[in-house]
């Protein structure tokens, strides 16, 4: 039985999805001790924010994978359930503070959105940002 080398590149996509996430970040190590002294070696971290206003918590997307993502791409959320990590942590890029990513989670694969259809949605996705940063920006003070 052969099997083909894994591609750490993503699929592109030419459809908009309902809900587009946003890579807020790409390539974050992340651990399988509380400590962080045990780096995962085989995937990375990505934080992405789902562009939902109907979304009534608006939290970020904290999810491993073993494709290569880039900041400000937009992504569409698909999973392979055939890959899983158990409880992790990682340093929080903004705070530098240890937090436990999951106790649970499969593979992050989604596939990037093509620059032209981010250009030609460019007003929506904008929008879209709008909303959610507005509704964050309210959960925060309550």
């Amino acid at each position: 039985m052969s099997t083909q080398p894994f591609d750490p590149k993503p699929t592109e996509t030419d459809e908009l999805p309902a809900i587009p996430h946003l890579v807020l970040y790409a390539g974050i190590p992340f651990y399988s001790d509380a400590e962080c002294t045990k780096q995962v070696s085989d995937a990375s971290l990505l934080i992405l924010e789902p562009l939902d206003p109907a979304d009534t918590i608006q939290e970020l997307d904290v999810a491993p994978t073993r494709r290569e993502y880039k900041v400000g791409q937009f992504v569409t959320w698909e999973l392979n359930n055939k890959k899983l990590w158990e409880t992790c942590w990682y340093r929080n890029p903004e705070t530098g503070r240890i937090e436990q990513a999951w106790a649970f989670h499969v593979e992050f694969i989604g596939s990037v959105i093509a620059q032209s259809t981010v250009d030609a949605n460019a007003e929506k996705l904008q929008e879209l940002a709008v909303k959610v940063q507005e509704l964050r920006g309210k959960n925060r003070v309550n």
